[in-house]
């Protein structure tokens, strides 16, 4: 009985295309972040950007508990969709938030596309 509630009884299927779309939206900042700026700004940046997506991406502090304007913002950043999709995903009867995707596949798109033309091999 007690295995019943730890393991998750979403779609494992979603929940690994959620993982994909994740992961391609985060590898297309990293690569726009890597053409845009030198190596050591990027450091910096990368290490910038994981503080405020941890902050703000609905995982350390619930996205109800910050002020109303700072939330509205933070469900536009690609952490907290991702985290909300994933979350969804893994639910027994929860519909995915089709709003998180559509803010993933925004990111993932833009910065590939962005990164595409700043990028290069050097």
């Amino acid at each position: 009985m007690l295995a019943h509630r730890i393991l998750p009884r979403g779609g494992a299927l979603l929940g690994l295309l959620i993982l994909l779309l994740g992961t391609l939206a985060f590898s297309a900042l990293g690569l726009l972040m890597a053409g845009a700026l030198r190596a050591e700004a990027t450091l910096a940046a990368a290490n910038g950007l994981y503080l405020v997506f941890l902050l703000l991406g609905d995982m350390v502090v619930p996205l109800q508990q910050l002020p109303a304007p700072i939330s509205t913002v933070a469900r536009l950043l690609p952490a907290a969709a991702f985290a909300e999709a994933l979350r969804a995903s893994l639910q027994p009867a929860e519909s995915l938030p089709l709003s998180s995707v559509a803010v993933l596949l925004a990111w993932a798109a833009g910065a590939f596309l962005v990164a595409m033309r700043t990028f290069r091999w050097e």
